[in-house]
Formats: structure tokens, sequence, C-alpha cells
């Protein structure tokens, strides 16, 4: 519950420190630039920011962004939120001509309406509604965290760095691909796809991939101990809860299996047209051979010992030590540990 109530606070605080901007911006154009102003300003700002960032968290308003073209997106969410800033504003600015008697409250609504002012602040708002949400929209597409990495150049020279990651696969994808047929798969993988990527942000972890009807999702550095895990359990319960809307729309529930592994890998930027960050490292092959070993030992979560070791006493109770067993490609036998699917529920 905690770790939820943060998401959605980290959610809300960009909207309402862009709110702050828009007060006091809107208070030095049109209005006396005096503390009392600034302050009136400021506060309707934050007001409206928070509501606004207080919306883009709701999941449903989640699920119907993440299904809409980018234009779409911008454009509902402009309109939605200049309307409402520039109403709010209509508002607030008729109480002090109804305290002092020129008209009734409803009537200097109207009249404010009506006039100059209101259109003044409904363009006003319209223009930075879009720079806001088109800025969120971006951000969107590359991800909070990378994109604040590309824009300061982070990772324009390799670097070595420690990372948790997870390679999380559909279980029987073949199965349910001919079942649904080619269409309603795509958009059953996208509607799962949509519920682990919330959980992988709900746990401060990043999407680093999607392949197939797989994702990889990355802990890079300090972040990383025992996040990966919280991901895990977050989902299986995220799953549970929409079982019945996966029922309705697809007439079955997606089950999943993952494998994670920890270690030295070395990331950097590349492209330049589309820049991006990618990762390289045995790390990576490690947890995905580990992951394809859920089938043979019958776990839906493997862990090697690298990534088990960053784990409190706690959370390790739950944990299974399986037979070290091979993977390909290297010499030695790899410790590995199991979670059953009670022994996850049992961590909820």
């Amino acid at each position: 519950m905690r770790r939820r109530a943060r998401v959605v606070l980290e959610g809300i605080a960009p909207f309402a420190v862009a709110g702050l901007l828009f007060g006091l911006l809107y208070n030095t154009l049109f209005y006396p630039r005096t503390i009392v102003e600034y302050a009136e300003a400021g506060t309707i700002g934050v007001l409206l920011g928070t509501l606004a960032g207080f919306t883009e968290q709701r999941p449903a308003v989640k699920r119907w962004l993440q299904r809409r073209s980018f234009v779409d997106a911008i454009v509902v969410r402009t309109v939605a939120y200049a309307l409402s800033a520039a109403l709010l504003l209509a508002l607030v600015l008729s109480v002090e001509p109804a305290m002092l008697g020129s008209c009734a409250f409803p009537d200097c609504v109207i009249e404010y309406i009506r006039g100059p002012l209101f259109v003044q602040d409904l363009l006003f708002s319209t223009a930075f509604a879009f720079v806001v949400t088109f800025s969120a929209q971006i951000v969107l597409l590359v991800g909070t965290r990378n994109f604040g990495r590309l824009v300061l150049g982070r990772y324009r020279k390799p670097r070595e760095i420690q990372a948790d990651f997870m390679f999380l696969d559909l279980r029987g994808s073949t199965g349910i691909a001919e079942r649904l047929g080619h269409e309603r798969y795509s958009a059953f993988l996208r509607d799962f796809f949509m519920d682990v990527s919330n959980a992988v942000h709900e746990a401060k972890g990043e999407v680093y991939q999607y392949i197939g009807d797989e994702v990889v999702a990355v802990w890079p550095g300090a972040r990383a101990a025992g996040h990966w895990l919280d991901c895990f359990v977050e989902l299986r319960a995220v799953i549970a809860a929409a079982s019945r809307r996966y029922l309705a729309a697809y007439g079955l529930v997606p089950e999943f299996k993952a494998g994670v592994h920890a270690g030295e890998v070395v990331v950097t930027e590349v492209g330049t047209l589309q820049r991006a960050h990618v990762y390289h490292g045995d790390v990576l092959n490690a947890a995905a051979r580990i992951q394809a070993k859920c089938n043979e030992t019958g776990f839906d979560l493997l862990v090697s010992k690298e990534a088990w070791s960053g784990l409190t006493p706690e959370q390790r109770a739950g944990f299974e030590q399986v037979a070290p067993f091979e993977l390909r490609g290297k010499s030695e036998r790899v410790e590995v540990y199991g979670l059953s699917a009670a022994r996850a529920a049992a961590q909820l």
C-alpha cells in the first residue's frame, strides 16, 4: 500500500509543479506582480496540477491513454485540462465581484464567461496544457528515467554498472495465439504488457524490451535489491484482480513465469535518429536461460544466487533451493532458487 501511494505521489508531483508554473506565469502576464497575487495564482495552479496528476494516475485513465494514438492522447488531454483551468479561473475570479455586491455569484460567472477575459484565459490555458501534455507524452514514449538520461547524456560513453534483470514470459503463448487468432491475441498481449509495465514501474524498475510474448525488465544500481520480487508479487495480484476483465474479453487469464539474474553489465547510448540505452553482458543471457528452466523445475520464478543474495531474510523465506543445473554456454553449474505460485501469493 505504501509503495503504491508513493508511486501515485511521484506521478502527481510533476503535474503539481507544472500547475505552479502555470499559475506564476499567468499572474506575471496578466495580473499585478504582488506577493498576494502570486500566492493566489500559485495555489490555483497547484490545485489544477494536482487534480490533473491524480486523474492521470487512475487505472482506467491509464488504460484509455495507452490505447490511444499519440495525437489523440494529446488533443483530448489538452482540451480537458484547458477547459478545467479556464472554468476554475472563472469561478475563482467571480468570487471577489460577488462579495463586493457587483452581482450575484452565478451572474458574475456568466458575465465572466461571456467577456474577453475568459477567451484570454482559455487560450492561455490551452497553450500551456498543450506544452505539458506534449512533454508528458514524449516522456511516456521513452520512459521517465530514460528521458532524463538521454537529455543529460549520462551513458554517451559505455559504463559498467550493477543491475538486476528479469525475463518474464507468458505461459502457453502458442496455444493462446491459436485460440484467439492474430488480432485478439495482439490485443491480449497489449493488455498483459500494460499490466506488466505498470507493475515494473511501481517496483521502481524499467521495461527494457518487449520481445514477442516476453518482457525484459531491469533494475539498475542500488535500486535493484528486492524490487524485482516486489514486481513479481505485485503483478500476480494485479492479474488476479483483473481476472474478470481478462475472462470477459478473452475467455482466459494470463499466466506467466520469470527468471532473474544480477551482476555487472555495460550500458551505453546507441543510435542517432532514434537513440536508446542498451545493456551488454552475460547477465542478460543467463537471466533468459534461467527463465527457460521454469517449465522443467515447476517453479513460476527462478532466480540466481546472485539475485537471491540481495533479498532480505524475510523475502528469502518463500524460496526453495533448486538442484544446481547447467546453462547453455556455461561450464559451471548455476545455483538457483525457486518461488512457487502459492509462496508468491503468501507474500502479498
